[in-house]
């Protein structure tokens, strides 16, 4: 059953999360399916606990109101999201890895 609090954009399951195992799976099969458990997990996390992320605070205006967090146990991957109305839940917008730079990722990619 899916829970009513995570939203996930729908390029974060075709995209983000594809890229990043597809690249871990190379060279570790089991790993990839490790990182994937753990991303998930801690996105049901974040449903759960809406604030635990820094809050972006960049130069450029493209991450306002976006929290990050680390993956759980993997912490060069980065999780994106927007806390929804009232602290109900969260909505996921990106899962990249801590060396992009996630300002000009977003420019080139609005999600909402």
């Amino acid at each position: 059953m899916r829970d009513p609090r995570l939203q996930i954009h729908p390029e974060v399951e075709s995209t983000d999360l594809p890229d990043i195992l597809t690249y871990i799976a190379a060279d570790n099969p089991l790993a990839a399916d490790e990182v994937y458990e753990a991303t998930r997990e801690t996105f049901d996390f974040l449903a759960a606990n809406t604030a635990v992320g820094t809050a972006m605070h960049p130069v450029r205006r493209t991450l306002h109101g976006i929290r990050m967090f680390p993956v759980t146990a993997y912490p060069n991957y980065l999780i994106y999201y927007r806390p929804l109305p009232d602290n109900t839940g969260v909505r996921i917008l990106y899962v990249l890895n801590a060396a992009r730079d996630a300002a000009t990722y977003v420019e080139e990619h609005q999600r909402q």
